[in-house]
């Protein structure tokens, strides 16, 4: 074996060994990532505002810092805010913030887009929370979540929290293999 295979059959070794532990690593520190589409904004609002927490970004979506305060440090820490919430975002709503220059910007427009009390978006949303219905192959949890979604959106919109409409609505989401539950809550 020549030295220059040697070096190869070492470097393929190394290379090996270390993606192994990568791969132990991502798996073990993976993080639950929720991407932005039309119909989670709530939910994504908050698992980023976490995301931003964990990495001591989340002062650049909540304070508006004066110019003449910005650091290098400042910057380049909006610039990774920035980025992180631009790769939380499906490609279909990139258009809404490809031309911001701050994480804030992002943040606002963002906000904006998808939180306005318009009778449009109250009507649509309390469709679709009276349209509601269990999704093929869903599991319970993710039904959940999505009824959460829609409860929180109305919320933020000011409608009234009414927990016996919310109970009717979700047991009536459910599939016919939960009759059962329904029946006995409803008797409760």
């Amino acid at each position: 074996m020549t030295k220059s295979q040697k070096k190869v059959k070492i470097y393929r070794l190394t290379a090996a060994r270390s993606s192994s532990t990568t791969a132990d690593m991502t798996t073990s520190q993976k993080k639950v990532v929720v991407i932005l589409r039309s119909d989670n904004y709530f939910h994504w609002e908050f698992a980023m505002q976490m995301t931003l927490a964990r990495k001591g970004l989340l002062a650049h979506v909540q304070v508006v810092k004066d110019p003449a305060e910005m650091t290098e440090a400042w910057l380049l820490n909006n610039m990774k805010a920035l980025g992180l919430i631009a790769q939380g975002v499906s490609v279909e709503h990139h258009t809404k913030i490809r031309s911001v220059t701050s994480a804030t910007q992002a943040w606002n427009t963002l906000l904006e887009f998808y939180n306005q009390t318009t009778m449009d978006n109250r009507v649509t949303m309390t469709r679709r929370l009276h349209e509601f219905k269990t999704e093929d192959g869903s599991t319970m949890a993710r039904h959940l979540d999505k009824f959460d979604e829609l409860i929180v959106g109305l919320q933020t919109f000011g409608e009234p929290r009414d927990d016996t409409r919310q109970l009717v609505i979700l047991l009536s989401s459910l599939p016919t293999e939960f009759e059962l539950i329904a029946s006995i809550v409803e008797n409760s």
